[in-house]
């Protein structure tokens, strides 16, 4: 059921049939899958037209409304709060509706003519992270503690502000959202240069622009499918994939106490900086 009767998904029909919807959760379920062999294709800042911005938007936005049953999402929250532990089938139904959310967070960024987070938004997947980590790591405080504030903020009355600033969103032009992404990675060239000595925080930073723009160009392959967007679709998953592995160890060492996650220092694995770099290079050569 959508969550309010004025969502993008009613106000602008026809809505995307299901197909749509699960094509472009399985690209978002692919997002950090490692495809080492695939090469970088030549375009690496593909442009997309005012309908394609539109309907990428609107894409995420039922992916979100009619992906997550939030009164089942937020009893299973309260059952891993208050048992503190999550079995598989129970981590994995929490890891896809989280997908959804995340997912809806990075339109946010790609799309809005703002390119920010909505903070509510921002705040609820935050929270979302927190738990996971928690209850995936045998922290049953924090997997308590986080499941008690998203069980709240997911309940319809405060949820209502989570989607009104997601409902009543502004556009980019496709100029403004390649502007936006030619900042981000001149942002992401002078971050990699850190990288033979970063902090986690620094890391995680770097991960959330590649995460980022692969959920965009998931978004654009799934309503403008091409072998291209495949690629560099699978090539930043790559980077992801591989960040994405070594932060949990980051995670990890930060809740165990073993490692300062904002202060202490550490050499990233050389191929990250080095696919990086690679990319940048086709960016702008």
């Amino acid at each position: 059921m959508p969550l309010c009767p004025f969502s993008p998904s009613v106000r602008n029909k026809p809505l995307f049939p299901q197909e749509a919807l699960d094509t472009v959760f399985e690209h978002v379920l692919l997002d950090d899958v490692p495809h080492p062999n695939t090469p970088l294709p030549e375009d690496v800042l593909p442009l997309c037209g005012k309908d394609e911005i539109r309907q990428g938007y609107n894409l995420c936005w039922q992916l979100l409304d009619r992906g997550v049953d939030r009164p089942a999402f937020r009893r299973l929250i309260m059952r891993i709060a208050l048992s503190g532990k999550a079995s598989k089938e129970e981590q994995l139904a929490f890891k896809y509706a989280r997908a959804k959310f995340k997912h809806m967070r990075f339109a946010c960024a790609n799309f809005t003519r703002r390119h920010r987070y909505p903070l509510m938004l921002h705040i609820v997947t935050i929270i979302m992270g927190n738990m996971q980590d928690a209850f995936k790591n045998h922290h049953r405080r924090a997997t308590f503690t986080n499941g008690l504030i998203l069980w709240a903020a997911l309940s319809p009355l405060v949820y209502w502000l989570t989607a009104a600033p997601i409902i009543a969103w502004k556009e980019d032009s496709a100029e403004g959202i390649h502007n936006y992404q030619k900042k981000e990675n001149a942002r992401l060239a002078r971050l990699v240069e850190t990288l033979d000595a970063t902090t986690g925080h620094e890391f995680h930073v770097m991960r959330k622009i590649i995460s980022r723009r692969v959920a965009f160009n998931d978004t654009l392959r799934t309503i403008r499918p091409s072998q291209e967007l495949n690629q560099l679709s699978e090539y930043l998953a790559t980077i992801n994939g591989m960040m994405g592995d070594y932060h949990d160890g980051l995670i990890e060492k930060k809740l165990n106490g073993s490692q300062n996650y904002r202060k202490d220092r550490f050499q990233s694995p050389r191929e990250i900086p080095q696919r990086i770099k690679s990319f940048l290079a086709r960016s702008i050569g």
